[in-house]
């Protein structure tokens, strides 16, 4: 008996084997190819609070320098506090700089962003817990594109902004001696966007005919 039983457990283990296949979530190649900066959202798809917490939540599976954890999040839904957002960040710096340089420059090409409609209506603004320097620049770098990343998957987009009014971020309840880094708009791009292989600068993103173009270079032109 005890000679079947070990014979037995023998075939079961060198025969051949059922294997289990698994459909596996989109690749992260094409989730980097879906992860433009967008700078118009469509108000057609609102932004679920749960939807943020689960962009949120990333940040408690990322590295982080020093084990230091030293990043915090607010999420913005209401339309009140999105109002407030929206009126204390600035998109579209490149534009700006060629308005501002060059008095011509046409509005459907270098148009002030958002455009009217466009406005995002979901944000995660990021605090540190101490001020910035460079560990903790790594640790935002790693945040916002995991949770840019995960957006994505959501069937969502994401810009990163850092250009806003600071103090103005401090005005939330609950942000007392914490130190506003940046602001991630969160929402389903309302515009259509192009990656423009080149070979060399300028890389400057650019609009035409209501098509945002951002150059890339070239594997070759990067590899050293």
């Amino acid at each position: 008996m005890a000679d079947n039983y070990l014979e037995k457990r023998f075939e079961e283990f060198n025969g051949p084997r059922t294997k289990t296949v698994r459909k596996g979530g989109p690749s992260l190649d094409s989730l980097l190819l879906r992860n433009r900066s967008t700078r118009g959202f469509s108000h057609g798809r609102p932004v679920l609070p749960e939807e943020l917490r689960q962009i949120v939540a990333v940040n408690t599976r990322i590295a982080s320098s020093k084990n230091q954890q030293a990043l915090r999040f607010k999420v913005v839904t209401d339309g009140q506090e999105a109002s407030f957002v929206n009126a204390n960040i600035k998109m579209g710096a490149l534009f700006r700089a060629r308005r501002a340089a060059d008095a011509s420059a046409s509005e459907s090409d270098c148009p002030s962003l958002p455009l009217p409609g466009t406005e995002p209506q979901a944000f995660i603004i990021i605090y540190g817990t101490h001020p910035e320097d460079p560990s903790l620049d790594i640790d935002l770098g790693i945040a916002l594109q995991s949770m840019s990343l995960k957006a994505v998957e959501l069937g969502l987009n994401c810009l990163m902004i850092r250009a806003f009014n600071r103090v103005a971020m401090l005005s939330f309840p609950g942000t007392e001696g914490l130190v506003p880094l940046a602001v991630l708009a969160v929402g389903k791009s309302a515009e259509t966007i192009y990656l423009d292989p080149v070979q060399e600068p300028p890389l400057d993103y650019f609009r035409k005919d209501g098509i945002h173009y951002v150059p890339k270079l070239s594997l070759d032109k990067i590899l050293l």
